[in-house]
């Protein structure tokens, strides 16, 4: 038993598949394939004429494909060490190494294929088809079958995982995927193909659930706009009414206290005024404009806390003013 392998010319067999027209993405992942492992057999012209195929095949599919001299160069052999992985990634930036064997005997084959990524060294697609009784012609076409059968799987490895962006109107709701908590909302994942469902719930507000079906390569943007609840709602209504009647009441008890003690032009004439020329009739309103102040601060306070207790999170803001003559009360709830 014999064991070779070869590099490949440049140029393609002529039975080799046609490539697409459209070339690859300039970013897009890069594929090595490793020179051809032959066992049984003293035959360099087979491995290049396989590696032709396997080239033909691949070169339909997103990823681009690294000049097999340069492969050889680098690899120094078979590539069926770790340190060959990762010599190809370093320098050659390859994401993907393709390693083939063909075990001969007598006219049986066996195509062995073994797709590695070279980020992790973890095995991404493997595959194992014999053909007995074979000519070259009926190898070669095994060949560049399973080539095609790895087009599927390596277009998908290049992509991008798929990912869900979800945003809520308010924002800050939590977020579950397939009933796990990924975060408050906005929020970005990354999932696995297929259906998953959505789920957004906030205090305050209806939950709201979608399914979804994610794909690989795309990110799908969910808004959801939620509701309140019932129950929320008149909150907010009580809190607003209870804010609305303090403040005038509030106004009153400012304005009785700021004429408190000034006189009472009406009846400041005559006998009504002292010989130091001072009216005898003064306001004597401290009393009734603490009371309404205290009443409209009571109220006001009550429907303030009703209100950030029912409030859209990140959007309250307030502010409270102060002057001689008046109070004021200022934000977004």
């Amino acid at each position: 038993m014999s064991l070779i392998t070869a590099p490949v010319s440049a140029q393609p067999a002529a039975s080799a598949p046609a490539a697409s027209a459209s070339a690859p993405a300039a970013d897009a992942p890069k594929l090595a394939i490793a020179p051809i492992t032959i066992s049984g057999a003293d035959d360099p012209l087979l491995a290049s004429q396989l590696e032709q195929d396997l080239r033909g095949g691949l070169a339909r599919g997103s990823l681009q494909l690294l000049d097999s001299e340069a492969v050889a160069g680098v690899a120094g052999g078979p590539c069926s060490d770790d340190a060959c992985l990762e010599r190809l990634r370093d320098q050659l930036g390859a994401a993907f190494v393709l390693r083939a064997q063909v075990t001969v005997s007598d006219r049986d084959y066996t195509l062995r294929l073994e797709l590695v990524a070279t980020r992790d060294l973890g095995r991404a697609a493997e595959s194992e088809r014999g053909c007995e009784l074979c000519g070259l012609a009926e190898l070669r076409a095994l060949t560049a079958d399973q080539a095609a059968r790895l087009l599927a799987k390596l277009d998908a490895l290049a992509k991008p995982p798929p990912a869900f962006e979800v945003a809520t109107t308010p924002p800050g709701a939590l977020v579950f995927i397939d009933d796990q908590l990924v975060g408050a909302a906005p929020v970005e994942r990354t999932v696995l193909e297929g259906k998953h469902v959505v789920r957004v719930m906030s205090e305050g507000y209806v939950p709201e659930e979608r399914e979804l079906v994610a794909v690989a390569g795309l990110r799908e943007s969910l808004q959801i706009d939620l509701r309140r609840t019932p129950e929320s709602l008149k909150l907010r209504g009580a809190g607003w009414g209870l804010l609305f009647s303090g403040i005038p009441l509030l106004a009153a008890g400012v304005a009785l206290l700021a004429i408190d003690g000034y006189e009472y032009r009406g009846r400041c004439s005559g006998p009504d005024v002292d010989l130091e020329g001072r009216c005898r009739f003064v306001y004597n309103t401290d009393w009734g404009g603490g009371g309404l102040l205290a009443a409209g601060a009571l109220l006001g306070t009550a429907g303030t806390m009703l209100l950030l207790r029912t409030r859209d999170r990140g959007k309250t803001k307030l502010r409270a003013r102060l002057g001689p003559t008046y109070i004021g009360l200022s934000g977004a709830f």
